[in-house]
């Protein structure tokens, strides 16, 4: 199956809310339906309509979901563009076995503990103190 091509100005002439396409990694996607469904709102689509969207696609970090509904809107590829490999997430590094440090994280009720804890006995010692002079 043979996808039909569009040049760069056919893509920028898709740029609002009539008619709202992207490209993305050299695949344009007519993302006109999607704009009222869009999580972050019509205005970033609106703001990279009839443009290459790649860059900011990627920063966002778009889920895998995100990534399969992009299927749904493929109108075509993008013509002169040149398929970049895309380089898989890092994995993260596993900790070694014997750790000098280990970071703990804290919970929410972990992190309140400390400050209460001060405010609660800088009020004791403010009423012991009154109570004490008189």
């Amino acid at each position: 199956m043979t996808m039909e091509s569009f040049e760069v100005s056919e893509l920028a002439q898709h740029k609002d809310r009539n008619s709202i396409w992207i490209a993305i990694h050299g695949k344009v996607y007519d993302v006109t339906k999607f704009l009222d469904e869009h999580p972050g709102g019509e205005e970033v689509l609106l703001e990279h309509g009839g443009q290459d969207a790649t860059e900011s696609f990627e920063d966002i970090g778009h889920s895998d979901d995100a990534r399969e509904m992009l299927k749904d809107y493929l109108k075509g590829t993008l013509a002169g563009h040149i398929a970049e490999e895309i380089k898989p997430k890092k994995a993260p590094v596993p900790a070694s076995s014997n750790p000098t440090f280990v970071r703990q994280e804290e919970s929410g009720f972990g992190k309140m503990l400390i400050p209460v804890g001060i405010a609660l006995a800088a009020v004791g010692y403010y009423a012991y103190m009154r109570y004490a002079q008189t």
